[in-house]
C-alpha cells in the first residue's frame, strides 16, 4: 500500500467517525483493548475549528508537515510563498517524488482555480498524487473539480478530525508542536521572524491594527490582523 493510499485509509476512517459522533451526538467511548479487556485511556486534549484557525500561517504549514510525517510520508517543504502557502513534495524511500501538496490558511474558501493550479502542476511534473490542506473549506466547483483525479483536499474540519483520531503519542507529538510558544503571531514571509502589532499613523487603514516586519524598515511586510 501506498502512503498516499494510508492516508486515505486513515481518512476514510476519519470520516465514519465523524459520521458516527453525528449519530450518537458525542464522541466514541475512547476505550482501548488490554489483555482481551477493554479499558478506558486518558485521552489528549482535543482540537477544534478555533484552535486551528488561531494557528499562525507558519505554524499551522508546521504542523501539516508533520501530520504527514507521522503517516510515514518523507515530506518536505519546497518554497514559502508571500501567501503564507507551500508547495510539499512527498517521496519514497528511494527518493523519488510521488505526491505534492500546498497548504492555505485562510480565512475565505478555495476556489477552483487554486486546486486547477495543483492539479497542472502535477501533470506537468508527472506526479501522481495531490494534496490540498486548508484552515477553510472548499468551493463546490472545486470540490467538482476533484471528483475522479487524484487529488485530496482536505479542510479545516477534516484535519480536525484527522488529528483527533491520531493515536495518544501521535497526537500529543503534534499538540505540543501546535502550542510551543507563540503560536499565534505570525511570521514573516520574508525574514522568518516573528512580527509586531502596530497601528497604521495615516492612510485609509488609519488607527487600524496590523502586523509588520520586526525587522522594519529593512522589511516592509505587513499582514492583516486575523478578526
Amino acid at each position: 500500500m501506498s502512503l498516499v493510499n494510508s492516508i486515505l485509509k486513515n481518512i476514510g476512517a476519519s470520516r465514519a467517525a465523524r459520521h458516527q459522533e453525528k449519530e450518537h451526538g458525542r464522541y466514541g467511548d475512547n476505550l482501548a483493548a488490554v489483555g482481551g479487556e477493554k479499558k478506558p485511556t486518558v485521552a489528549p486534549a482535543r482540537w477544534d475549528k478555533p484552535f486551528l484557525r488561531s494557528l499562525e500561517w507558519k505554524r499551522y504549514e508546521d504542523v501539516c508537515m508533520e501530520y504527514l510525517r507521522i503517516k510515514n510520508c518523507h515530506a518536505n517543504v519546497t518554497c514559502i510563498g508571500a501567501d503564507g502557502g507551500i508547495d510539499i513534495k512527498i517521496a519514497d524511500p528511494t527518493g523519488k517524488v510521488f505526491a505534492i501538496g500546498q497548504c492555505k490558511s485562510w480565512n475565505r474558501p478555495i476556489g477552483v482555480s487554486l486546486i486547477r493550479e495543483l492539479y497542472g502542476i502535477m501533470a506537468a511534473d508527472n506526479v501522481r498524487h495531490g494534496i490540498f490542506l486548508t484552515t477553510s473549506e472548499y468551493s463546490k466547483d472545486a470540490l467538482e473539480f476533484a471528483k475522479g483525479k487524484n487529488l485530496l483536499l482536505i479542510d479545516c474540519d477534516e484535519f480536525v478530525s484527522l488529528v483527533n483520531n491520531l493515536d495518544e503519542i501521535s497526537h500529543k507529538r503534534l499538540d505540543d508542536m501546535a502550542r510551543a510558544g507563540d503560536y499565534q503571531v505570525p511570521t514573516c514571509v520574508k525574514c522568518g521572524t516573528k512580527m509586531v502589532k502596530r497601528t497604521a499613523k495615516s492612510g485609509k487603514n488609519a488607527g487600524g491594527e496590523f502586523w509588520g516586519c520586526a525587522n522594519y524598515p529593512k522589511c516592509k511586510i505587513t499582514m492583516h490582523v486575523k478578526q
